[in-house]
Order: C-alpha cells, then sequence, then structure tokens
C-alpha cells in the first residue's frame, strides 16, 4: 500500500476510509479554530446535525409522548447535547434533560446551557434525581447519550454505570454522540460498562472504537456528522489508519491482464511448507495460491509427506526433499532450496512446516541467503522467534502472518497486552523490523514498515478454524507474485481471504466455513475486482 499522501489522503476521506485517533481529532478541532471555524460553531454545528439525524430516525415512530431524553455530561459532549435538546425542543419534542455530572463546566458548553432557558425542558440531575432521571428514559422514544464522548477512559462511576444498565431496557431508540459512554475511543476493549446504543453519529470522523471489535459492536448502527471542518485541517494530521469499507480502493491494486501473456508473467511461487503430519497445510497454501492467479507454484516438503501432498495437488509443481527421521524438512536441504528461491518471484515459507532443530536452521538459512520477497507464516514465525535479530539482518523483503499467540512470541508480550492494543503491537513491530506484519484475528491488521496501518473488516468468526491461515497466506504469496507491492498483496489478500469467509457464511453458515470452501471461493471473489 503507498504512503498516505495529501492528495490520496482527501481521496480516502472522501471515501471515508480514514480513520482518526481521539488526540489527532483534538488536533483537527484545534486547527479548525486557527482557520476559522471556534469551538463554539463546531458545537452548533455537530447538535445541529445531530438533532437532525435523530429526528429523521423517529419522526415516523408511534409515540405518544414524542419525548426525548438527552443525557448530558459536563463537558464538551454535554454541549452537544444541550444544542440537540434546543433543536428537538424547536422541532416539538418534548425534551427531558438529564445532567450525569451536575451543570456544564466548558466555556462554549455553558453558552449553549443557556440558550434553554427559554425552552420548556425539564432538567433532572441523575446524582440528585435518579429514579426521575430512570423515569424520563423510560417513557421516551429517543436516549441520546452526550455524557462522555473521546473525553472518555477507564471505568464508569458507579451511579452512571447502574444507570446505563437500567435505561438499557428502555424501548427508546439509544443514540451516542461521537462515541457510546463507557468506551474508550482509541481502543475495541470493553473495560466498563456503557451505554448501549442503537446508533452511534461519529463526530467529523470514524475512530479506532467504531472499527475494532468487540467495542465496534456496540456502536449499532455508526453515521458520519459533518460539522463543516475544512479539509486542510486534516493535512497536518497524520492517519495512517484505513479501513476497508470501501471495494473501490482494493480493486485498484488489480491491473488487467495483458491478453498476450504468458504463466511467466505472473509469478513463480516457491512454496516451502508441510511436514508429514501436517501436509494438508502445504496443500491448502499451494492451492489457494493457484487459484488466486499465480503462474506457477513449486512445492518444496519432506519426502515422508510425498504420497498424501502429493494426491492432492495436480496444478503445482513438486519438489520432495530428504527428511528428518520425524517427517521434517532436513536443514541440509537448504542449498537446494536457495537455489530454487533464486528462479523464483516469492517463497512462501513455513506453513505447517513443523518445528524442531531442522526447521529452525532451515529457516534462519533461507532468510540469510534469499533476496526475494519471503511471506513468513506459522512455524516460519515460530522458528524466527528463537533467533528475531535476523529479521533485521535479511536482505529478503518480508511479510509476517502471525496470529496472536505468535506474536507474543515474537515480541515477548502476552496475548493480552497484544490484544489490548492489536494497532500498536503490529505498528510497533513493522516498523522495528522494516517488514509488513499481518496481525490476523478479528479486525485483521495490516501494518507497514512506514508506520501505516490498515484495519480489515471482512471476515467472519467461522473462519477461525485450522487451515484458514494457510489459505491466507496462499493468497497473498500469489498477489505478491503478480507484482502486488508486499503491502497492496497483503492488504488486498486479507480483504479478499475474508470476503471467501463471508461468502461461505451467506451460502452455508458460519459452521459451515473451512478453507477447502473457501479455496473453491476465491475465483469468484476474484472475477469482482477485474
Amino acid at each position: 500500500m503507498h504512503r498516505i499522501t495529501l492528495q490520496n489522503k482527501h481521496y480516502l476521506r472522501r471515501l471515508n476510509m480514514l480513520i482518526y485517533t481521539c488526540e489527532q481529532m483534538r488536533v483537527i478541532e484545534e486547527n479548525a479554530d486557527v482557520n476559522g471555524l471556534s469551538y463554539v460553531e463546531m458545537m452548533e454545528n455537530a447538535g445541529n446535525a445531530c438533532a437532525e439525524k435523530i429526528h429523521s430516525t423517529i419522526v415516523g415512530l408511534n409515540s405518544a409522548a414524542k419525548t426525548v431524553a438527552v443525557l448530558c455530561g459536563s463537558g464538551k459532549n454535554g454541549g452537544d447535547g444541550f444544542v440537540i435538546a434546543k433543536n428537538l425542543s424547536d422541532k416539538g419534542y418534548g425534551i427531558r434533560l438529564v445532567l450525569t455530572n451536575g451543570y456544564p463546566t466548558a466555556y462554549e458548553s455553558k453558552i449553549m446551557y443557556a440558550y434553554l432557558e427559554d425552552k420548556p425542558v425539564l432538567v433532572s440531575d441523575l446524582k440528585q434525581n435518579y429514579d426521575a432521571c430512570v423515569s424520563a428514559c423510560m417513557s421516551a422514544a429517543a436516549i441520546v447519550d452526550c455524557v462522555f464522548g473521546i473525553g472518555f477512559h477507564g471505568r464508569l462511576d458507579e451511579t452512571t454505570s447502574k444507570f446505563f444498565n437500567d435505561i438499557s431496557r428502555s424501548r427508546a431508540k439509544k443514540f451516542a454522540v461521537d462515541i457510546p459512554s463507557g468506551l474508550e475511543g482509541n481502543s475495541g476493549e470493553i473495560k466498563s460498562d456503557f451505554f448501549k446504543a442503537d446508533y452511534t453519529l461519529a463526530i467529523t470522523c470514524y475512530k479506532p472504537v467504531h472499527i475494532l471489535k468487540p467495542a465496534s459492536d456496540q456502536c449499532g448502527i455508526v453515521s458520519l456528522i459533518d460539522i463543516g471542518i475544512d479539509e486542510k485541517c486534516y493535512d497536518a494530521v497524520g492517519s495512517d489508519v484505513i479501513v476497508s469499507a470501501e471495494h473501490n480502493e482494493i480493486k485498484r491494486f488489480f491491473k488487467p491482464r495483458n491478453p498476450a501473456a504468458n504463466k511467466g508473467d505472473f509469478g513463480r511461487l516457491l512454496s516451502v511448507c508441510g511436514s508429514r503430519n501436517m501436509q494438508g497445510a502445504a496443500v491448502m497454501a499451494a492451492n489457494a495460491a493457484v487459484e488466486s492467479g499465480v503462474g506457477i507454484v513449486d512445492c518444496v516438503f519432506p519426502e515422508a509427506a510425498y504420497s498424501a501432498i502429493a494426491s492432492k495437488l495436480t496444478e503445482p509443481l513438486m519438489d520432495p526433499m530428504p527428511s528428518t527421521a520425524d517427517g521434517f524438512l532436513k536443514a541440509d536441504n537448504l542449498q537446494r532450496i536457495i537455489e530454487l528461491a533464486d528462479k523464483s518471484t516469492a517463497v512462501l515459507l513455513g506453513c505447517g512446516l513443523g518445528l524442531c532443530e531442522d526447521t529452525v536452521r532451515l529457516v534462519n538459512g533461507i532468510l540469510a541467503n534469499v533476496k526475494k520477497p519471503i511471506i513468513l507464516d506459522a512455524d516460519g514465525i515460530n522458528a524466527v522467534s528463537f533467533n528475531i535479530n535476523i529479521l533485521k539482518e535479511t536482505s529478503a523483503p518480508l511479510i509476517l502472518t502471525p496470529h496472536p499467540g505468535e506474536m507474543a512470541r515474537l515480541t515477548g508480550l502476552s496475548i493480552e497486552e497484544i490484544q489490548s492494543n492489536r494497532v500498536k503491537a503490529a505498528r510497533n513491530f513493522a516498523t522495528q523490523y522494516g517488514c509488513v506484519l499481518v496481525l490476523k484475528g478479528s479486525n485483521t491488521v495490516v501494518a507497514g514498515p512506514s508506520g501505516s496501518v490498515y484495519i480489515n473488516r471482512t471476515g467472519n468468526a467461522g473462519m477461525a478454524t485450522g487451515g484458514s491461515g494457510d489459505v491466507l497466506a496462499g493468497i497473498i504469496s500469489s498477489f505478491v507474485c503478480q507484482s502486488m507491492s508486499l503491502q497492496s498483496a497483503t492488504i488486498a489478500g486479507v480483504y479478499v481471504h475474508g470476503l471467501c469467509g463471508d461468502n461461505i457464511e451467506k451460502k452455508y453458515s458460519m459452521h459451515g466455513v473451512t478453507p477447502t470452501k473457501m479455496i473453491g471461493e476465491i475465483a469468484e471473489v476474484l472475477s469482482n475486482f477485474e
């Protein structure tokens, strides 16, 4: 994937593909203020736009009360709520204003609260009249959460936590302004009780919480709210996180094939995969690469696995090599593998390779001597974890595809630490070792050596099955051989892999998603990119 320049940043923003952290959002607002759009104007624009969205959503509801409960904190998010309350009151809604932390303290919010003085708005303080606040929400047509927004960290206080749980039983439509209160904007983690939203109105841009699971699942339907910030206010803010929401951006990676092309034009993949007890990994990776369009696949695997692998491979070439007594590739095969790698476009290393002393020596030897792109998966990654510095010493451009457990072995971090901030873990590793890193899992993260990060949103839990990663490795390797850049090939591979899983789920069920079915789906998915 190309580095994000100002020109393509604007293009991607128009596609709603960029997301920004809460800290970046504050800088954007500062830039807007400096450029003539004051904080008061931004608050008014946000509140009015949110009110219009809420009104258009609930206007057709059959509600005798036609009341809206607006929950306001003491900060700037509460100020948005006061504008929403004023706007909806002007439209004829009965407004019940719930102050969750007393009167406003932010300067702009105080101004907006003053606008309500002549409005027929009933105000209740959560800490002083809890039951009345709950009652207001239970009888409302809509509840609007303007308690914390991007300012929340840690855990809710006991009263607010209980309040959110109590009102979750209300049949009202529930709207969160910017971020459901109780969720942290920069994370997909859920650390606290939270406002359970049917709709989230994201101010100006997506934040990580809107994209990353499991928190994103609690945001309901997310809509972007434009508050009039000029495009140039984003230019000084580095955002390298791209969302796969738009098929068209992925499609740009696929180039039309020359009608006069031959198989040599689409690359040659050397697959060094498989062992006696894990023949299927080599088979699935090779077949996935073939289905993804590579010109030639040359499979190196242990002689001990020959019968099992050969019976399931039709298109690839086969190079069985001497194996250890346990059925792994011998390290003595290194020179022959290097010679084959020199004739290849890229090398896929590790799927089902097994882990033993010979594997470690072989993987290190390949990394030390091969200069072609290497896609390192599974036991290739595990072997490297014994000598992580080889990643800095190799001349080969690298793609690593760890799941959280393998990532933990690579980094020395716990799985919990990695999962708590997947973007940070992936970005730090990719920049430190100069590679493209795929941190697999829900919302697979692709990080590049420049620090750019891509979050994938295709795929489903049915794909969490043995062999799924081998299919992914084969797809990515195939795209590398077909002249995509390493990062583009990885982004496209992750996206296509997820679409295959999604298609299988629709045709059968989530329980029916298998790697073999995914391989059979690749050609149909790729037809959408031609």
